[in-house]
């Protein structure tokens, strides 16, 4: 035990029961899983999440996409000039706004999408066979209800 304020006794909180770090620690194991499936394919995984984002939405603008995957715009640029170089991706420029530009899947680049897609769904599924599927969804929504807010 140990005094807080107003010389009250707490309970110690052990690492293992402070949120932070049980979400620390099933992101960085569920960040080498897919670091393997990314080695395997020959890609990172930043262009892993790139590659699954994009194949979810129609286009999004360069901006749009470092939002959506937590990561600097000025570092997605060139993961995104490397992978229109490739053939994986290409800019669409906005008919509406000229200065605005959308990134897209090529068909090569759904096709390399295709079994990161498989992927994820089997790595979804293998959590939700460990902890149920009623706490798989639900799960889910709690970690939506954090990220999304």
């Amino acid at each position: 035990m140990v005094l807080g304020n107003n010389n009250r006794k707490t309970n110690d909180m052990g690492i293992d029961e402070f949120l932070p770090y049980l979400l620390a620690h099933a992101s960085t194991l569920i960040s080498r899983q897919i670091d393997e499936i990314a080695l395997a394919e020959g890609l990172s995984r930043n262009e892993c999440k790139v590659l699954i984002t994009l194949s979810n939405k129609e286009g999004v603008t360069l901006n749009e996409l470092a939002g959506l995957m937590i990561i600097k715009q000025p570092t997605l640029s060139r993961i995104v000039d490397s992978m229109v170089r490739s053939g994986w991706l290409y800019r669409d420029v906005v008919a509406e706004d000229r200065r605005s530009v959308n990134i897209k899947l090529t068909s090569a680049g759904i096709k390399q999408a295709i079994p990161l897609l498989l992927h994820a769904r089997k790595m979804d599924s293998r959590i939700a066979k460990n902890i149920g599927l009623k706490e798989s969804r639900l799960l889910k929504k709690l970690l939506q209800s954090l990220v999304l807010k």
